[in-house]
């Protein structure tokens, strides 16, 4: 995931004027953060990291219809037991889950170079509002404004989504019927695991 990438960041202006640069800077895996007052206040990165994290999202919807919540883990040495069902979330933390926005989610908006160049002001405030701008270039959609928020819960979830690979679960790739499976299984190895532990103890 591009997200790990170097990050590389441009004045608000600066982007205005060399967009072009600023979107073959992100689409060559290095997330732009734009900066606004000297501030961060957007991310631009690449449109299929985006269509990457809208994977991980439908997955993590999965896991919740297992009674699963991977997001409540303070910690990834947390997740094994949620996985497992031993640590079960209080009904208020499921709902402050389910309150917490998921921006990437949100309905394609596309913006043109030259809209952008016009009016960026007004595409940023668009942005931080929660409303993903994929940019329009030469018939192509090469990258996608996110709001600073948004690009911190992902890279906040990138440690996440590490921990399933190495468990043996790409929340990319997989579908329902995989991501069942893969907590039927975890569940019946730490059992098998427990009960090893006590015939020995």
């Amino acid at each position: 995931m591009t997200l790990r990438g170097e990050l590389q960041s441009m004045a608000m202006n600066e982007v205005r004027q060399k967009l072009r640069v600023a979107v073959e800077i992100a689409e060559a895996g290095s997330p732009l953060i734009v900066l606004e007052h000297g501030h961060p206040a957007a991310a631009m990165i690449r449109f299929d990291e985006v269509e990457r994290w809208v994977r991980v999202e439908r997955a993590l919807s999965a896991l919740h219809g297992l009674e699963v919540y991977p997001e409540l883990a303070r910690d990834t040495s947390e997740l094994a037991a949620i996985v497992h069902g031993r640590v079960q979330p209080s009904l208020s933390a499921v709902r402050r889950l389910a309150g917490q926005p998921r921006q990437i989610l949100a309905p394609l908006r596309t913006v043109g170079v030259r809209e952008i160049q016009r009016v960026i002001a007004e595409i940023m405030d668009r942005v931080q509002a929660g409303q993903p701008q994929t940019i329009s270039l030469n018939g192509r959609f090469p990258v996608v404004l996110i709001s600073i928020d948004e690009f911190d819960r992902l890279r906040d979830l990138t440690r996440t989504v590490s921990w399933f690979r190495a468990a043996g679960l790409d929340l990319i790739e997989a579908d329902e019927q995989e991501i069942a499976a893969f907590v039927r299984r975890f569940r019946e190895g730490l059992a098998a695991a427990d009960e090893s532990g006590s015939a020995a103890g």
